[in-house]
């Protein structure tokens, strides 16, 4: 297990003495394709790294529209909130593919806290990356179009990756287009629509799961930025 805990963000830093003092909060969970791993509203017993494969976080509307706030794939953590969130999960879980799960124990790992500060500062960090993500999701989904959500999606992965005009700006869309569209609040039809308004623009060239970001300055301009 500690060589998952190593690839974790949350965790990546310690050494393998600290690393084994948090086996005592560790257990590892087997998940298959499409298998819940917790509902919004469950006791919260527990967070979770991915050590394999990929996970979904979402919530369903009244209207039983499902919006994606987080996509984990190895190394990520997620449902962190859930340990100083009233006990209870937030959003549901599930397992976009067969995978394996650290399972940080609640009690335990808080235990283990108290001993090491370090690893509540890392926890810290970790809560606010994720509270600005879900800042920005908020406003996007409130204030924006879907072609500037699209525009925005691609601009962070072009930023995440160091790319530049200078560069060949190529992008494998790692996600189904169903599952991208949850994720920036619209449904399908809707976001085929935008891919088609961007290639028209010139913007990107699509070639199935593939996107290549032909005018970098004019997808920051759809972007707003």
């Amino acid at each position: 297990m500690i060589r998952y805990l190593k690839k974790s963000k949350l965790f990546s830093g310690f050494d393998d003495e600290s690393l084994e003092g948090m086996l005592t909060a560790v257990s590892m969970k087997s998940v298959t394709k499409g298998e819940i791993i917790f509902y919004e509203k469950d006791p919260a017993p527990a967070f979770f790294i991915v050590g394999t494969g990929k996970v979904k976080i979402f919530k369903i509307s009244p209207e039983g529209k499902e919006q994606i706030l987080m996509i984990a794939s190895e190394g990520d953590s997620f449902a962190e909130a859930a340990l100083f969130g009233g006990g209870k999960y937030p959003a549901t879980s599930q397992a976009m593919t067969d995978g394996k799960l650290l399972v940080i124990h609640r009690d335990r790992f808080i235990s283990i806290i108290e001993r090491d500060p370090a690893i509540a500062l890392n926890l810290i960090a970790r809560l606010s990356h994720l509270l600005h993500k879900l800042n920005k999701l908020v406003e996007e989904l409130s204030l924006s179009d879907i072609n500037t959500r699209l525009a925005h999606y691609f601009i962070n992965i072009v930023e995440e990756k160091n790319l530049s005009e200078n560069d060949p700006i190529l992008i494998t869309l790692s996600e189904k287009k169903t599952v991208l569209a949850s994720q920036l609040g619209t449904i399908p039809e809707t976001l085929s629509r935008s891919f088609k308004k961007l290639s028209k623009e010139k913007v990107i060239a699509v070639n199935g799961a593939d996107v290549t970001v032909v005018d970098l300055d004019k997808l920051y301009k759809f972007a707003g930025e």
